[in-house]
């Protein structure tokens, strides 16, 4: 089993990457764990959220097991 997380726009606070950090390294005793960022699209296009969804959706295969987050 893998774990994949999936995150629109990149983190740049230190506390964020810290908890992400901390956070694999818990979970990666139980399963593998990839932390995926992707790039944020400019909000001035109208198929903004089209784009990043196509992006999240190449990450994904049919089998797996998808959980979203906000």
């Amino acid at each position: 089993m893998k774990i994949k997380i999936i995150s629109i726009g990149y983190l740049k606070e230190k506390y964020l990457k810290d908890m992400v950090g901390e956070y694999t390294k818990r979970l990666s005793k139980y399963s593998k764990v990839e932390f995926i960022e992707i790039k944020e699209e400019n909000d001035t296009y109208p198929n903004a959220k089209e784009i990043e969804g196509e992006k999240i959706l190449s990450y994904i295969k049919d089998k797996d097991y998808v959980i979203a987050l906000t």
